[in-house]
C-alpha cells in the first residue's frame, strides 16, 4: 500500500515538473504587452489657393472615394487671370502667323527686286555698249546705271526686310514659336490654379476631422479636412527593451482589442522595429547624467503589419487599445531592414488632371487661331509643357 502511494507522489510530482518545464520554455517563446495602439497615416487635405469656401461636400465620419470632390472655393482672382491668359494666347498665335505671313510677302519682294535689278542690269550693259559705239549719249548711258543702282539698292532693301522677318517668325512652327511657348505656359498655369480651386480627396478613405464650413476664409496649407484609410492601418506595439532579445522581423503576432474583446483576433507580422526608445525621440529628452539617476527600463516601438480580411469586417479606429502577443520561435529574419524599399511607401494620381486639363485647353486656342492654309501643317500638340 505504502509503495503504492509513493509510486503515485513520485508520477504526479514528475508530471507537474514536465508539465512546468513545458510551460515555462513554451512562455520564453512569446513576449506580449498590451501597451499598443492602432496606428495610421492622418491625411491633410487642404487648399493651395488663399480663398473662400463655397461648397462642403463631405462630413466627419463619411467615406469619400479617390477624387471626389470636397470642397469648392469662390475662385474669382485665377478665372479672371485665366480668361485674360486665354485672350494672350490667342492673340500670340495669330501676331506668329501674321509675322510668317509677312515672311512670305517679304519673301515675293525679293524675288520682285531681283527680277526689276537684273533687267536695270541688262539694260544698263546693253546701253554701255550702244555708248561705246557712239550710238546713243553718255547722259544716256549715266541713267541707265544710275537706274541698276537704284534696283541694286532697292534688292539689297527687299532682303534686309526678308532677314529681319524671318527671325521675327522663326523657322519653327506656329505652335512652337517662343510667343506662343510662352503664352501657353501661362495658361497652362493659371488652368491649373483654377482647377485647384476643386479640392478633392488624395485617397480613398474616411472623413476623420472638418476645420471649416461655407463662407471661410481660408490660408494656403492650412488643413481643412483630415482623412484616414481604416484598410492601411498597423499596429505599434511598445515592448520593454528586455523583451526584444529574440524579436526578429517575420514574426507572426496576434492581436487583440479592447473593442471587440478576446472574441477576434488579428493576425499580423512584425514588419519593423524602432531606431530608438519613446524617450530618445520625446520633446525633452532624459538628463541620465545628474546625481539622482533611477534606471528605468525604456520601450521601444514596434510595428507589425495587419494580415488577412478581419480589418475589413472588424474595423480599428485610430489610437484603439490593443493587446499583443508575437511569437519568437522563427529567428532566421533580420533584427532591422537592411534593403531599401523596392517601390514608393505610398503615392496619390490624383492631381495628374491639373496638367492634362491646361494642356488640352492650349492645343484648343492654338488650334482654333491658326490661318486656315497653315491648320493644315500644324499639330498643336507640339505646344507642350515639360512633363507632357
Amino acid at each position: 500500500m505504502r509503495r503504492s502511494v509513493s509510486l503515485f507522489i513520485v508520477v504526479a510530482v514528475l508530471a507537474a515538473l514536465s508539465y512546468g518545464v513545458s510551460n515555462y520554455l513554451g512562455k520564453r517563446k512569446f513576449v506580449e504587452t498590451d501597451n499598443a495602439y492602432t496606428t495610421g497615416d492622418i491625411i491633410n487635405v487642404g487648399s493651395q489657393l488663399d480663398d473662400v469656401i463655397l461648397w462642403l461636400g463631405a462630413e466627419e465620419g463619411d467615406y469619400v472615394e479617390q477624387g471626389q470632390e470636397l470642397i469648392r472655393l469662390d475662385g474669382g482672382t485665377p478665372k479672371n487671370r485665366l480668361a485674360r491668359a486665354q485672350s494672350d494666347l490667342a492673340r500670340a498665335v495669330q501676331e506668329v502667323a501674321t509675322l510668317k505671313q509677312l515672311g512670305r510677302r517679304r519673301a515675293a519682294e525679293v524675288r520682285e527686286a531681283e527680277i526689276r535689278y537684273t533687267l536695270a542690269r541688262n539694260e544698263a550693259e546693253r546701253r554701255k555698249k550702244l555708248a561705246d559705239r557712239g550710238m546713243i549719249s553718255k547722259e544716256e548711258r549715266d541713267i541707265s546705271v544710275l537706274r541698276m543702282e537704284e534696283a541694286k539698292a532697292a534688292m539689297d532693301s527687299a532682303q534686309q526686310k526678308l532677314i529681319e522677318a524671318r527671325i521675327d517668325a522663326g523657322a519653327m512652327p506656329i505652335a512652337q514659336h517662343p510667343k506662343v511657348l510662352t503664352a501657353g505656359a501661362w495658361t497652362r498655369g493659371l488652368s491649373s490654379m483654377v482647377n485647384k480651386t476643386t479640392i478633392v480627396a488624395p485617397v480613398a478613405g474616411h472623413i476623420a476631422k472638418r476645420f471649416v464650413s461655407a463662407g471661410d476664409v481660408i490660408k494656403a496649407g492650412r488643413p481643412l479636412l483630415q482623412m484616414v484609410q481604416l484598410d492601411k492601418v498597423w499596429v505599434a506595439a511598445n515592448f520593454k527593451e528586455t523583451q526584444l532579445r529574440n524579436l526578429h522581423i517575420g514574426q507572426p503576432a496576434k492581436i487583440v482589442s479592447d473593442l471587440y474583446g478576446d472574441e477576434v483576433v488579428y493576425e499580423g507580422t512584425v514588419i519593423g522595429t524602432g531606431t530608438g526608445t519613446g524617450a530618445a525621440f520625446s520633446l525633452l529628452p532624459a538628463q541620465n547624467a545628474t546625481g539622482n539617476w533611477l534606471k528605468i527600463v525604456q520601450r521601444v516601438p514596434v510595428r507589425i503589419a495587419l494580415e488577412g480580411d478581419m480589418i475589413k469586417t472588424h474595423p480599428l479606429p485610430l489610437g484603439t487599445s490593443l493587446a499583443v502577443t508575437i511569437d519568437t520561435s522563427d529567428r532566421d529574419g533580420p533584427r532591422l531592414t537592411a534593403a531599401p524599399s523596392p517601390r514608393p511607401v505610398d503615392v496619390t494620381a490624383t492631381y495628374g488632371y491639373w496638367r492634362a486639363d491646361g494642356q488640352a485647353m492650349v492645343d484648343r486656342i492654338v488650334a482654333e487661331n491658326l490661318p486656315t492654309a497653315a491648320a493644315t501643317e500644324e499639330t498643336p500638340r507640339t505646344v507642350a509643357s515639360p512633363d507632357h
